[in-house]
């Protein structure tokens, strides 16, 4: 009898999830159309991303693994979901130009949340880019 229970959860389980998964069999049939990335929709990516990155350095891994690892759920929602376009432009984002847009935007979220887990060397790398775009803006 326990044995039967202990099977007949999995297969309830088993049962619910096949019910709510999407419908593969249509999948090909269906039109997606990639919405553009809201500047909320990057927000939360990045939110994720940087939390993600702080788990791997407390982990104990190093500091380019960890920044490959929380930025390959964003690039997959990014470049899947969204077609790898932003609101406001018209031009897709290229790989290149969206590691080094996200790698930034995640080294800066760490060094608030998780200070200790970005290397110095970093740090000064992250800085004089922000003083290189403030510079930039200026000289607009």
């Amino acid at each position: 009898m326990r044995n039967f229970r202990f099977h007949f959860k999995y297969v309830v389980f088993a049962a619910l999830m096949a019910l709510s998964a999407p419908n593969f069999a249509n999948a090909q049939n269906s039109k997606f159309v990639p919405k553009p990335a809201s500047a909320e929709e990057m927000n939360t990516y990045t939110v994720m991303s940087v939390s993600t990155f702080c788990d791997a350095r407390t982990q104990g891994v190093d500091f380019q693994k960890s920044l490959i690892i929380s930025l390959a759920g964003q690039a997959s929602a990014f470049f899947q979901k969204h077609g790898a376009k932003v609101q406001g432009s018209k031009e897709k984002v290229s790989e290149k130009q969206f590691i080094s847009m996200s790698s930034f935007r995640v080294v800066g979220g760490a060094l608030r949340v998780c200070p200790k887990s970005v290397p110095a060397e970093e740090k000064k790398k992250y800085d004089l880019m922000v003083k290189d775009i403030e510079k930039q803006l200026k000289n607009r």
